[in-house]
């Protein structure tokens, strides 16, 4: 790929910090792969070092005039839509646990199941119009 002269100090220092970030998270699933917080810190360090790599590839596509500048309005996601997938979200992860709690407890409740089905209908609504949105 060549790289434009204008963003060429842009591109590759993400692309360097996306060599760090993935480097550091590979090495962490490698070395402590039994512990939660480090599995998650490391999965989130790879999923970083993926988006400044595409970050770098968007400065190039624009220098080179393949890409628009910006979104068009039509295709942008109203911060309402966020606010709600993000709390489909933490609803999903509390009826969850709930669940849990009810099954230490000898699974005896069924109000637990049904929060936790509707939480991911809400979860499945909102994140897919999120998505129909972004990739229209």
């Amino acid at each position: 790929m060549t790289v434009p002269p204008e963003v060429r100090g842009k591109f590759y220092a993400l692309r360097g910090l996306a060599v760090v970030f993935g480097a550091f998270g590979a090495g962490f699933f490698l070395l402590r792969p039994n512990e939660f917080w480090i599995r998650s810190a490391a999965a989130l360090g790879i999923l970083a070092s993926l988006g400044l790599i595409r970050r770098s590839n968007v400065y190039v596509w624009r220098a080179r005039g393949q890409v628009a500048a910006d979104w068009s309005p039509a295709n942008r996601v109203g911060p309402l839509t966020w606010v709600l997938t993000g709390a489909s979200l933490a609803a999903c992860g509390a009826a969850y646990f709930l669940m849990y709690l009810d099954q230490l407890h000898d699974g005896k409740e069924a109000w637990p199941v049904y929060a936790f089905a509707v939480a991911v209908l809400a979860l499945v609504i909102t994140s897919g119009y999120v998505t129909l949105r972004i990739l229209r």
